[in-house]
């Protein structure tokens, strides 16, 4: 026997005709039944309304499901006048957390919460690089200037993370680096914390790889 692929939307349009056709068939037969027992016209209406919206809540309860929603002590009214709030599915986010707290420089021992240089730091155990920008080294420096600028950096990322709260957000499409390091960038009023490193000469826009800091 072939295989038969349905899609998704294909299964739900199915589903929404099907549920259509018991709505009406309900409207019908509630019309007549009234209607056979010599009831006026306005509790024909009545009844033919009440199968509508109760065939409705019922249909839209199945798609809610279907489009992966779940619905949970729904009242069948308002389904029927406001739809969209059933229909509804949160849209994923970037992950990101909001920090406020005091950052010392990193010295021996465990380290929790310090900083490291002018792009890494550890928080509540977590190692960050700052993911937007390239720095002068500290570690591993080619010459005395990068060393100069590096120690500079260092010390003015350590005022700005403890100038008051920002947000770190992750990459979307990439979470850490070779190093296990969580690739974040830092947010404080919109502006990324890298940026204002870059405006004041301590840090470069990364381009994918580090460049040398030391030129002749």
């Amino acid at each position: 026997m072939p295989l038969v692929v349905v899609s998704f939307e294909d299964a739900r349009r199915k589903e929404r005709r099907r549920f259509v056709g018991l709505v009406l068939s309900a409207s019908v037969a509630a019309f007549v039944g009234v209607f056979a027992i010599g009831a006026g016209w306005g509790q024909i209406s009545a009844a033919s309304q009440w199968a509508l919206n109760a065939g409705l809540s019922v249909a839209s309860t199945l798609e809610a499901s279907i489009a992966g929603t779940v619905v949970d002590d729904v009242d069948p009214a308002e389904v029927v006048t406001a739809p969209e709030e059933v229909f509804a599915v949160a849209k994923p986010q970037r992950k990101q957390q909001r920090v406020n707290q005091a950052f010392p420089l990193c010295k021996g021992g465990k380290r929790v919460t310090c900083v490291v240089d002018g792009d890494t730091f550890w928080l509540e155990g977590q190692k960050v690089r700052i993911a937007d920008i390239d720095m002068p080294e500290i570690g591993s420096l080619q010459c005395a200037k990068e060393l100069a600028l590096g120690e500079k950096a260092k010390h003015r990322l350590q005022s700005l993370l403890s100038a008051g709260p920002f947000e770190m957000h992750a990459l979307s499409d990439r979470d850490t680096d070779q190093y296990g390091r969580s690739l974040r960038i830092l947010i404080r009023n919109g502006q990324s914390l890298g940026d204002r490193l870059v405006a004041e000469g301590l840090a470069r826009t990364w381009e994918g790889q580090r460049k040398p800091w030391c030129g002749t």
